[in-house]
């Protein structure tokens, strides 16, 4: 039997269970939701807020609470890109779209001693939205 569509997203939802299963064990628990939310983009959203409900309830937030936000995040996307077999240059832009919350995040980090009582997560969070809404716009047109 063979398999109809592409796999990319399988990668970063592995590793997404791979660092959640370091938090806690019970989290394995979301992979046939994680399984589902790549195959159906309503579900994808619904596990995409699960996992930050998860990271709010465990209070993991920092780089290790961005790279979980962040795997979610591609593997939901690679997900629509694999079902709608586009093309590899699609991957590299929501994967470097992905990757700039980071230098994001460390430069709000870097900021946010001079500034009033800035929450750092938040804003990197905020940003890792604008960069999917670009990725988005990018991939549509």
């Amino acid at each position: 039997m063979k398999i109809k569509r592409r796999l990319f997203s399988v990668i970063p939802l592995a590793l997404l269970f791979a660092l959640l299963a370091r938090i806690d064990g019970r989290t394995l628990f979301l992979i046939p939701l994680g399984l589902m939310g790549i195959q159906w983009y309503f579900i994808g959203s619904l596990f995409l807020v699960t996992i930050g409900a998860f990271l709010i309830y465990t209070r993991t937030g920092g780089l290790y609470g961005l790279a979980i936000m962040a795997l979610t995040l591609l593997a939901i996307e690679m997900g629509y890109l694999d079902r709608e077999r586009a093309p590899k240059e699609h991957y590299f832009v929501v994967l470097a779209a992905v990757v700039l919350a980071f230098p994001t995040y460390l430069l709000m980090e870097s900021i946010s001693p001079a500034l009033p009582r800035l929450e750092v997560t938040a804003l990197a969070a905020f940003l890792l939205i604008a960069l999917y809404v670009f990725t988005k716009a990018v991939a549509e047109s």
